[in-house]
Order: C-alpha cells, then sequence, then structure tokens
C-alpha cells in the first residue's frame, strides 16, 4: 500500500520543452487565423476569380493547420496512421494552393508582359513564383523518400515544403513589423517591399538548411563509426 500511495503521491513532471512547443504553436495558430481573417480584405482584388482564390487560401489553411503536428515526433512516432493521412491531406492542400496560385495570376487575362491594371504590381511575383516551385519541388521528394523509407530525407524535404508554404502567411506580418530593419537597404519603398518578400522564405530556409546540415553530419559519423 505504501509504494502505491507512495506513486499515487508523486508530482507530475513539467517537460520544459514540450511546454515550449505548446508555446510555439499556440503562436503560430494565433498567427494563422489573424492571416485567415485578414486574408478576406482580398475579396475584392480577386473577385472575379473568387473560387479559385479561395482554392488556394483553403488549401494553404490545410497544410498550415496539419503541418506543425508532423514534426512533433511523439505524434508522428505514435500514430502512424494519422500522420500518414495528414501527410496526404498535406500533399492535397498544397497542390490546391499551387493550382489556385497560378489561376488568379494576372497574366492570364493581361498577357506576360503585358499591362497589369491600375492598382497591380507585380514587385512580388517572382519571389512568390520561386517560393511556390520550390515548395511542390521539395513536396515531391519528400513524398518519393517516403516510399522508398528514406525517412530522414523525407523529414528533410517537408519541413522545407513547410516553410515555403508558411512563408505566404510569415511575410504578411513582417511587412508591418520588420520594415524598420530593411528600409535603410533600400532606396524605395517598393524596393523594401520586394527585399522582405525575398528574406521572409530565403532566411528560414537557410536555417532549416543549416539545422538538417547538422543532422546528415551526425548520421554519416554514426554510420562511419559502425562500418
Amino acid at each position: 500500500m505504501a509504494s502505491v500511495s507512495g506513486a499515487a503521491a508523486r508530482p507530475m513532471r513539467i517537460s520544459w520543452s514540450g511546454a515550449a512547443v505548446a508555446i510555439a504553436l499556440a503562436l503560430f495558430f494565433y498567427v494563422v487565423v489573424r492571416f485567415l481573417i485578414g486574408s478576406t480584405g482580398d475579396l475584392g482584388r480577386h473577385g472575379d476569380k473568387l473560387p479559385l482564390y479561395w482554392l488556394h487560401i483553403i488549401g494553404g489553411s490545410v497544410v498550415m493547420l496539419l503541418g506543425p503536428f508532423q514534426f512533433i515526433a511523439p505524434i508522428r512516432n505514435r500514430f502512424r496512421a494519422y500522420h500518414r493521412i495528414a501527410g496526404y491531406m498535406f500533399v492535397a492542400g498544397s497542390l490546391m494552393a499551387f493550382v489556385g496560385f497560378v489561376a488568379i495570376q494576372p497574366m492570364w487575362t493581361v498577357g506576360i508582359g503585358g499591362k497589369l491594371p491600375k492598382g497591380v504590381t507585380d514587385d512580388f511575383f517572382l519571389s512568390q513564383a520561386s517560393a511556390m516551385v520550390l515548395w511542390m519541388a521539395a513536396m515531391a521528394a519528400a513524398v518519393v523518400a517516403a516510399r522508398r523509407k528514406r525517412f530522414l530525407t523525407h523529414r528533410h524535404n517537408m519541413t522545407r515544403a513547410f516553410v515555403l508554404a508558411a512563408y505566404f502567411v510569415v511575410v504578411r506580418f513582417l511587412d508591418p513589423a520588420g520594415m524598420a530593419l530593411i528600409t535603410p537597404f533600400a532606396s524605395a519603398e517598393a524596393a523594401a517591399n520586394a527585399h522582405s518578400d525575398w528574406l521572409a522564405w530565403v532566411v528560414p530556409l537557410v536555417a532549416v538548411e543549416v539545422y538538417y546540415g547538422r543532422q546528415w553530419d551526425r548520421l554519416l559519423r554514426r554510420r562511419g563509426a559502425a562500418s
């Protein structure tokens, strides 16, 4: 009885890493919800292609809401079926976001190199298109790696894809919050906006490469030691 009561009285341990992850998730989802609410302001700008605009938003929302849980090891390892289904939904949401992005580009109405409607600019198109194409490429590489059971390659590319997808949310908050750090390096407001757009996905992507570079280095060292 003493051992049972002692076990019952044992205080619950607090996992500081778990608490940090929970706080990070809460902040991330707060930012995503704020972005989705703010996206309703684009209804007028994309009113002529509203269904396809929402295809982009809905697909991106699926990726943003499911993606973070794919990288939490206890969830990924314990709930394998959920991880697999959520992965398929991630792929489907990514494809929806890609189709919606392509469909709402003004080039379809004015032609490549044509004159854009008043108030519409292409300052961010090249940055956004680059991020979108890299997102799709990383996602495809992740799917192929998973089928071949190369799981570190799979995680590496899924992280790339998620960071590139998150850019479309992050950049909306970088513009008002971080422009003071960018404007000293730009000669005009349009240039500052273009710089912030590239930085919003290039810097996080470099961070991903640094992190997974260390992961690959550890794997190679273990294999070298084993041989």
